[in-house]
């Protein structure tokens, strides 16, 4: 089957485009954002569900922040990847798309979801989201954008 009239896709292959995207992503928060700490970064991230508990509760609230860290990005990929069978242009221009696709992940995250869970308001900081914005596009929207141009 050609793939440019190709409009069905594979669960399997959305779970692993977004392993592939949610470990890049993952991995440059700890590493730049986190400054190495592993557990900081995935509590924070727990801590969008259970509030400033999370950072007391060790590695369990890591791990339930490292497997909402999985969901959203499976979430991001399978939005994508339905839209991708809709509008064929998003794999023809995989560079673009996946340059828009980070701004927009980072649009809906800072302004739609952090600030309906429990993570406390902060101030707005140029350089750091920025930093954010870099780590979307080459960590989450051209990883997803290319990959699935390459397996739909």
């Amino acid at each position: 089957m050609e793939k440019s009239n190709q409009t069905s896709f594979s669960f399997k292959q959305v779970l692993l485009i977004a392993f592939v995207a949610g470990t890049l992503d993952g991995t440059a928060a700890v590493i730049f954002l986190g400054k190495m700490n592993f557990m900081r970064v995935f509590q924070y991230i727990s801590s969008a569900i259970m509030g400033p508990e999370a950072f007391a509760g060790g590695i369990k609230t890591a791990l339930i922040g490292l497997a909402l860290h999985y969901f959203i990005a499976f979430s991001f990929t399978l939005v994508f990847t339905i839209a991708s069978t809709k509008m064929p242009v998003l794999r023809k221009n995989i560079i673009l798309s996946g340059i828009i696709y980070g701004i927009v992940v980072w649009t809906i995250m800072t302004l739609l979801i952090v600030p309906l869970t429990k993570i406390p308001a902060a101030p707005f900081h140029y350089e750091r989201a920025i930093l954010n914005i870099v780590i979307l596009i080459f960590c989450i929207g051209l990883p997803i954008s290319y990959l699935t141009a390459k397996k739909f």
